[in-house]
C-alpha cells in the first residue's frame, strides 16, 4: 500500500512547490500523473482550487480504479489561453483524457469543474462511460446584476472579495480561509474570466442530451434536509434529467472531497460499478 501511494505524494509536492507559478508562462493542461490500477477515474477540481484536493478522495479510489487528476487551463501548472471559453476547458480536459487511452472513463467533476466534464461528456461521449458531478450549479445562480457586481468586487478588492466568496464555501472560517488563500493565488484577469464564464453558462438544456449515467452529489447546504429533490433539481438545473441520481452528503461544505474524502469516494465507487449509491435512495425522497 505505501508503494502505490509513493506517485500520490510525489504529486502533491510538486503542486505544493508549484502551485502560485504564473499561468501566462507554464505549460498546456496535461494531466498530473495516473496512478492505481483497474478502471479509469478522471478527477476535475473547481475554479481556484487544486488538484491536490481530490488526494483523500483519490488515494481511497487508487484501491480498484486507475486515478487521474486532470487540471484546469490557468490552475497549478497549466497555462491560461488569451480567450476562454467552455469548449476549449472541455478540449483541454479531452486532451487530458486522451493521455491515458481510448477507454471510456467515469469523470468526476467539482463545481465548475463539474460544467467542465459535463461540456466534455456532451461533445465526446464515447470518452465517458459515466458523469459525476459534486456541487455543481448547471445554470446560474445570479442575476446580471450580481454578476457584475461580483466582477466589479474582484477588480476592486481581490483579496477582500475571495475571502468572502471562499470564506462561505468552508465547512468553518478555518478552511474557509485556507481556501480564500489558495485561490488568492491566481492571477486576478484569469479568476475573472474563469468566473464569468461560471456565471453565464447554462447547461441545463443540453444536459438533456446526455447519453451517460448521472450521478448528481450535493452537499447539505446546496440542498437542505427539509427540501424535495424536484425542487432542488430545478434551482440548480437537472430538472428534466430523468437519468440523475442525487446524493445528498450530510457534514460537508462545498468543497464535498475535503470533508467527506471516504464517503464521496464509496458513492463513486459504487456508481461506477453500476450500482446506486445507498444515500441516493434516501436522498431522492
Amino acid at each position: 500500500m505505501r508503494r502505490s501511494l509513493f506517485p500520490l505524494l510525489l504529486i502533491a509536492a510538486a503542486l505544493t512547490l508549484l502551485v502560485s507559478r504564473d499561468p501566462r508562462t507554464s505549460a498546456p493542461p496535461h494531466a498530473l500523473g495516473a496512478f492505481g490500477r483497474g478502471p479509469t477515474v478522471v478527477l476535475v477540481h473547481g475554479l481556484g482550487s487544486r488538484a491536490t484536493h481530490w488526494l483523500g478522495v483519490a488515494r481511497d479510489l487508487a484501491r480498484d480504479h486507475r486515478v487521474v487528476l486532470a487540471e484546469l487551463p490557468g490552475h497549478g501548472l497549466a497555462s491560461m489561453p488569451a480567450q476562454l471559453a467552455l469548449e476549449d476547458a472541455a478540449l483541454s480536459l479531452d486532451r487530458q483524457i486522451a493521455e491515458y487511452g481510448d477507454e471510456p472513463v467515469v469523470l468526476v467533476g467539482h463545481s465548475v469543474g463539474g460544467l467542465v466534464a459535463a461540456a466534455e461528456a456532451l461533445r465526446s461521449p464515447s470518452r465517458v462511460r459515466a458523469l459525476v458531478l459534486v456541487e455543481t450549479a448547471l445554470r446560474p445562480q445570479l442575476g446580471p446584476a450580481d454578476r457584475e457586481a461580483l466582477l466589479s468586487s474582484l477588480e476592486s478588492d481581490y483579496a477582500a472579495t475571495l475571502d468572502a466568496v471562499y470564506g462561505s464555501f468552508g465547512r468553518d472560517s478555518a478552511q474557509g480561509a485556507s481556501l480564500a488563500r489558495e485561490a488568492a493565488l491566481m492571477e486576478p484577469a484569469v479568476m475573472r474570466t474563469w468566473v464569468r464564464l461560471a456565471m453565464t453558462t447554462d447547461l441545463s438544456g443540453r444536459a438533456r442530451e446526455l447519453r451517460v449515467p448521472l450521478l448528481v452529489v450535493l452537499s447539505e447546504r446546496s440542498w437542505p434536509e427539509d427540501e424535495l429533490w424536484p425542487a432542488c433539481a430545478d434551482s440548480l438545473g437537472y430538472a428534466g434529467l430523468a437519468s440523475a441520481e442525487p446524493v445528498r452528503l450530510e457534514g460537508t461544505g462545498h468543497f464535498v472531497m475535503l470533508d467527506r474524502p471516504q464517503a464521496l469516494a464509496g458513492a463513486i465507487r459504487r456508481f461506477a460499478r453500476g450500482g446506486l449509491p445507498e444515500l441516493a435512495l434516501a436522498g431522492a425522497r
